[in-house]
C-alpha cells in the first residue's frame, strides 16, 4: 500500500540561515572575524607539531561524538534543526573561544594588578573564565533563539543549544591546552587527554552552558504560564548555579589533586579529586533534566490524549509514544515480526505523531486543515503498515481509527 505524500507541515523546521534576521547577521559577522583568528591559531599549531595537532584533533572527535549524541537523545519528542545544531557548535568552538581568550586575559591583568602575583596565580581562573565564558556562550543561545524563536520552545531545547555551545567550546579549548600546555608533542597530548578529558570531561562545559541555555529556554517559553519575575529569577538561578560550578571547578577550593608530575597511584587519585569538584553539579544536572523530560511527557500526553481516536494516534501508540524505550521496543519487535520495511514505516508513524502533537498544540481549532491533513497522514501510515504482512500483533486491542461512538443514555 502507498502512502500519499502530504504538504510540507506549516511547523517545517527553521534553519540557522533566516537572512531576515537582523540576529543572523550579528551571528555570522561575528563568527566570521573569529573564525579568522581560530584557523591562524590552529595552523600556527599544525606547524609547532603536526603529529600532535592531529592527535589532539583525532581524540577530542572521539570524545565529542558520544556526547552530541547523548545530547540529542535527551531531547524526547523533536529533533532540532541540524543546522541549529551545527550553528551552536560552531558558536561555542569559534566565537566563544576566540572573545573568551581575549577578555579573560583583560580581566586577568586586573585581578594581577588589584591582588598582586600570588594571589592571581591562584584566584585569576575561578575570578575571571566563570563570568566572561558563561555570558559569551549564553550570548550564543540567545544568538540562536533570536533566528529561529519557534525551535526553542522548551527548557529542553535551550539544553541542548546550551550543551553543544559548551561541547564546541570544550572540544576547541581542549585543543589549546594539549598544544600550548601540555607540549603539543604527542605524550603531553595524551596526558593532557587524560586529566581534561577522561578525568574531568563529564563536568565541564557541557555542564555549564547546558545549564544556562535551561534558563534560557525557561524564559522564552513559559510566558503564557508563568510570570516574568518567577521566569527571569528561575534563569538567574541556573545561570548563576553554572557560574558557580564553573567558578568551584577552577578554584583552588576542595583541590585534592596530587602536584605533578603524575606518576603511578597519582593517576588514580586525579579522577577522584575531579570527581570531589564535579559529581554535585553533575547530579544537579542529572535532576533538572529529569524535571524538564518529565515536563515534556506530561505535555506530550496532554496534548495528545485528545487525539486518540481521532484517526491519528491509538491509546497504545500513545503509550509507546510518551516513553522512548516503549518507543525502542516496539519498532525492535515490528522489525522482528514484520522485517525492516515496517521498523521504518513504524518509526515514521512515531515522527508524525510528534508532529501531530505539534501541531494540536499550535493551531486554533480542532479541524483546522492542516491538522486534519496531518491526521490523515497518520491514517495513511498505520493503515500501510497494516498492510505489511506480519506487522499486526496477533491480538489485536479494541482501538479503531474511526471517533469512538458517544455513550448511550441512562434511562
Amino acid at each position: 500500500m502507498r502512502v500519499e505524500r502530504r504538504r510540507p507541515s506549516p511547523l517545517s523546521h527553521t534553519s540557522l540561515f533566516q537572512v531576515r534576521q537582523p540576529a543572523f547577521w550579528l551571528y555570522a559577522a561575528i563568527v566570521a572575524l573569529t573564525g579568522w583568528a581560530t584557523l591562524v591559531q590552529q595552523g600556527l599549531f599544525r606547524q609547532i607539531s603536526p603529529e600532535g595537532w592531529a592527535l589532539s584533533w583525532a581524540l577530542m572527535l572521539l570524545y565529542a561524538a558520544p556526547v552530541v549524541a547523548v545530547i540529542l537523545v535527551l531531547d524526547l519528542y523533536e529533533r532540532e534543526p541540524t543546522s541549529l545544531l551545527v550553528g551552536a557548535l560552531v558558536w561555542g568552538g569559534v566565537a566563544a573561544t576566540t572573545l573568551a581568550g581575549i577578555a579573560n586575559g583583560g580581566w586577568g591583568l586586573v585581578v594581577a594588578d588589584l591582588g598582586g602575583p600570588a594571589f592571581a596565580a591562584k584566584w585569576t581562573a575561578a575570578l575571571t573564565a566563570p563570568f566572561v565564558e558563561e555570558t559569551l556562550k549564553g550570548l550564543g543561545v540567545v544568538l540562536i533563539y533570536l533566528i529561529a524563536r519557534g525551535e526553542v520552545d522548551d527548557v529542553m531545547d535551550g539544553f541542548v543549544y546550551g550543551a553543544l555551545v559548551g561541547l564546541g567550546f570544550a572540544v576547541v579549548e581542549d585543543v589549546f591546552y594539549f598544544m600550548a600546555v601540555f607540549g603539543g608533542r604527542p605524550g603531553g597530548v595524551l596526558q593532557g587527554f587524560f586529566l581534561r578529558v577522561l578525568s574531568s570531561g563529564l563536568y565541564s562545559h557541557v555542564l555549564y552552558t547546558g545549564l544556562v541555555g535551561m534558563g534560557v529556554g525557561y524564559v522564552v517559553s513559559r510566558r503564557d504560564d508563568t510570570p516574568r519575575g518567577r521566569r527571569l529569577a528561575v534563569a538567574a538561578g541556573l545561570c548563576a548555579i553554572a557560574v558557580f560550578g564553573h567558578f568551584l571547578w577552577n578554584s583552588p577550593l576542595f583541590d585534592l589533586f596530587p602536584p605533578a608530575p603524575w606518576t603511578g597511584t597519582d593517576l588514580l587519585l586525579v579522577p577522584l579529586a575531579a570527581a570531589v569538584k564535579g559529581v554535585p553539579l553533575l547530579l544537579f544536572v542529572g535532576v533538572a533534566v529529569s524535571l524538564a523530560r518529565g515536563r515534556e511527557r506530561r505535555w506530550l500526553h496532554g496534548v495528545l490524549a485528545a487525539e486518540v481516536g481521532s484517526g491519528g494516534i491509538t491509546a497504545r501508540e500513545l503509550a509507546d509514544l510518551e516513553d522512548p524505550r516503549r518507543r525502542r521496543r516496539a519498532r525492535r519487535a515490528m522489525r522482528a515480526r514484520a522485517g525492516d520495511r515496517a521498523a521504518r514505516l513504524l518509526g515514521r508513524l512515531q515522527r508524525e505523531q510528534l508532529e501531530l502533537a505539534s501541531l494540536r498544540a499550535a493551531v486554533a481549532s480542532d479541524d483546522d486543515p492542516a491538522l486534519v491533513e496531518e491526521r490523515a497522514f497518520c491514517r495513511s501510515l498505520r493503515d500501510a503498515l497494516m498492510a505489511v504482512p506480519g506487522a499486526a500483533p496477533a491480538q489485536v486491542e479494541a482501538e479503531v481509527s474511526a471517533p469512538t461512538p458517544p455513550p448511550t443514555p441512562d434511562r
